[in-house]
C-alpha cells in the first residue's frame, strides 16, 4: 500500500498564513474497542462533516499507561477523510523500534507526526514498566529528517547501506512556556532551539492558563527568528481532571488555584459549570488567534463534538465582536511568583549567576586533559591510546576511571561521557529519563516528574551549575547523538581519544 496522494488538509491549512488551524486531541485509552473507541470514531465522523478541525491527534500511551497504539486508530480516521496527527513518543521504544514504526507509519500514509519524549512509564502488567528513552525528541527529529532526504542510514547491519525512498514526514515538536522558575524555563526554550535545528516543522505548546506565558512563547520565537507554525494548546478540563491537575498529579501541568476556585463556584450551576468551561475555552481560542498563533490544539475529557462545535461557534463570535484585551484578561490565570522572560517592558530579562567552585575545578581539569590546547592533552592521549592495545592495562585504566568518576559524579560507565555538556553532572545517573539534550516537560516548580517534591529536575541543577546560563550556551545544534550501547562499561576516556564517542559523530553526523 503506497502512502495516500490525496491533498493533506492539515498541511495545507498549517502553512497557509490566511488560515487558523484547529486540531483536536484524542485519547484512545486501554483496550481495542468499547464505548470509548465508538465515541472517538463518532467524534471523527462529525468533525469530518463540520470541516473546521483539520487534524485529529492521537496520543501514545499518555501518562505512561498502556493504551491502544495510535497507528491503528489513525488508519481508521484517515479512511474517513480526516488527517490523523500521530503522537510518536519515546518512553517505551528503542531506536530500532522507533525506526520500524516510522516505516509502518509511512507504509500506511500516516505522515503527520508529533514527536515527544513521553511521560515516564507507570504501572502495567505485574508492576511498573521499564523506561526506555533510548532516543530523545531532538534525536528522533534528526532520524526523521534523514529519512526525508533518502540517504543510506549507515551502520554495520545488512541493508543499511542501501538508499531508502524519501519519506515525506511532517514532524512537529512540543514546548512548555509554563514553567515557574527561570532555571526550568530557559532550558525549555533552549531545547526548542535544538528541536528546530533538528528538523521540526511545527510547534505545539503545552497546555496552560497564563496568557502572558502564551505571549512569551511568541516573543521568544520572533526574537530567535523561528518562523514555524505555532499552535497553542487549549484544554477544557472536567472538574475531576482539574482537581487532579491542581494537585500536581499530571506531569508538567501547572494548574492555577485561582482557576480551580472559579471552577468550583461555576460547578454550583445546574449544568455543573460545563457551559462556563466551554465559554472560557472559546475566549482562549479567540484571544490566542488575536495574539498571533497559527492555530490551536484543543483537548479535554468527555467532550462530544457538539460541545466542541459550540466552543468554535462562540470563539468565532467573540473574535468578531468582543474587546480582545478584556477577553484576554478574563482568561488569564497566572501562578504567583512565576518568572517571565519578557517583563512588561518587553525586554528580555536575564538573571546572571556565578558558577560553583566545584564547576570551576572540573572545568579546569577537563580543559587541561581533553582539549587539544590543554596542558596535559598530549600525555593523556598518548597514555589512553597505548593502554587501549593491552587488555590488562585497559582493564586497570577503566577501573581507575570508574573509581574516580563514580566517587565524584555517580558515573554509570556508559562509555560515552557527556559531563562537559551538562555542567559536570551525569545525566545517566541524575536524570531518570537519561536526557542529554535538555529536559523533558514533566517538571513542576523545579522538581523532577518522577520524584516530585523529592528531587530537583536534573536540568535545573545543570542550569545552576552553568557559568553562563544563557540560551546560546545551553542549546545543542546539532543535538548530541544517542548513546552507542556497544560502549557500555568501557572507558570513556579511551573512547574519546580513540574517536569512538559522540564527538566523532558530531564531526561526521553521517
Amino acid at each position: 500500500m503506497e502512502p495516500s496522494q490525496a491533498p493533506d488538509i492539515f498541511r495545507t491549512s498549517l502553512f497557509n498564513p490566511q488560515e487558523f488551524t484547529i486540531t483536536f486531541e484524542l485519547v484512545p485509552g486501554r483496550g481495542s474497542g468499547g464505548k470509548r473507541l465508538e465515541g472517538i470514531l463518532s467524534f471523527a465522523e462529525e468533525a469530518k462533516k463540520d470541516g473546521r478541525i483539520k487534524a485529529l491527534s492521537i496520543t501514545d500511551n499518555p501518562g505512561g499507561h498502556p493504551a491502544l497504539a495510535p497507528t491503528s486508530l489513525g488508519i481508521e480516521i484517515q479512511s474517513m477523510g480526516l488527517e490523523p496527527l500521530i503522537h510518536f513518543s519515546l518512553k517505551d521504544k528503542n531506536r530500532n523500534m522507533a525506526e520500524s514504526q516510522l516505516f509502518e507509519c509511512h507504509r500506511h500514509g500516516l505522515l503527520n507526526l508529533l514527536v515527544l519524549g513521553g511521560d515516564y512509564p507507570r504501572h502495567g502488567f505485574h508492576g511498573q514498566a521499564m523506561p526506555v528513552f533510548d532516543l530523545d525528541s531532538p534525536q528522533l527529529l534528526r532520524l526523521i529528517d534523514r529519512l526525508r532526504q533518502t540517504p543510506p542510514l549507515g551502520g554495520n547491519v545488512p541493508g543499511c547501506v542501501m538508499p531508502l525512498p524519501s519519506m515525506d514526514f511532517l514532524a512537529g515538536c512540543v514546548v512548555s512556556p509554563f514553567k515557574t522558575m527561570q532555571s526550568e524555563q530557559i532550558f525549555q526554550y533552549a531545547k526548542l532551539l535544538t528541536k528546530v535545528c533538528s528538523g521540526a516543522h511545527f510547534v505545539i505548546s503545552q497546555l496552560g492558563f497564563d496568557m502572558a506565558k502564551y505571549q512569551e512563547l511568541l516573543f521568544f520565537c520572533r526574537q530567535h527568528t523561528i518562523t514555524l507554525p505555532l499552535l497553542a494548546s487549549v484544554f477544557i478540563p472536567s472538574m475531576k481532571v482539574a482537581e487532579i491537575m491542581c494537585q500536581g498529579q499530571v506531569p508538567g501541568i501547572l494548574f492555577p488555584e485561582s482557576l480551580m476556585r472559579l471552577m468550583q463556584e461555576e460547578a454550583t450551576s445546574p449544568d455543573k459549570g460545563e457551559e462556563a468551561r466551554l465559554l472560557r475555552g472559546a475566549r482562549m481560542v479567540a484571544a490566542l488567534k488575536h495574539m498571533g498563533y497559527a492555530g490551536v490544539h484543543l483537548g479535554g475529557n468527555n467532550l462530544t463534538f457538539s460541545k466542541i462545535a459550540f466552543l468554535l461557534d462562540q470563539a468565532e463570535s467573540i473574535a468578531a465582536t468582543a474587546n480582545m484585551e478584556e477577553i484576554r484578561h478574563q482568561v488569564n490565570f497566572p501562578t504567583p511568583s512565576t518568572w517571565y522572560m519578557f517583563p512588561e517592558s518587553g525586554q528580555q530579562r536575564d538573571t546572571p549567576h556565578k558558577p560553583s567552585a566545584l564547576f570551576r575545578i572540573n572545568q579546569q581539569i577537563h580543559d587541561s586533559a581533553f582539549l587539544p590546547t590543554g596542558l596535559i592533552f598530549p600525555l593523556a592521549k598518548k597514555i589512553s591510546l597505548k593502554v587501549d592495545h593491552n587488555k590488562q592495562a585497559r582493564r586497570l585504566y577503566t577501573f581507575c576511571e570508574h573509581l574516580i568518576k563514580t566517587l565524584f559524579f555517580h558515573c554509570r560507565m556508559c562509555g560515552d561521557c557527556t559531563l562537559a555538556e551538562s555542567s559536570y553532572l551525569c545525566p545517566q545517573s541524575g536524570c531518570p529519563k537519561r536526557m542529554i539534550n535538555g529536559p523533558c516537560g514533566g517538571s513542576l516548580h523545579g522538581f523532577c516528574e518522577v520524584y516530585p517534591q523529592e528531587r530537583l529536575c536534573f536540568w535545573v541543577r545543570v542550569y545552576h551549575n552553568n557559568p553562563a546560563g544563557h540560551l546560546g550556551s545551553l542549546s545543542h545544534c546539532p543535538p548530541l547523538p544517542p548513546k552507542d550501547w556497544s560502549l557500555q562499561g568501557s572507558s570513556s576516556w579511551i573512547n574519546y581519544f580513540a574517536g569512538r564517542d559522540h564527538n566523532k559523530l558530531l564531526s561526521d553526523p553521517q
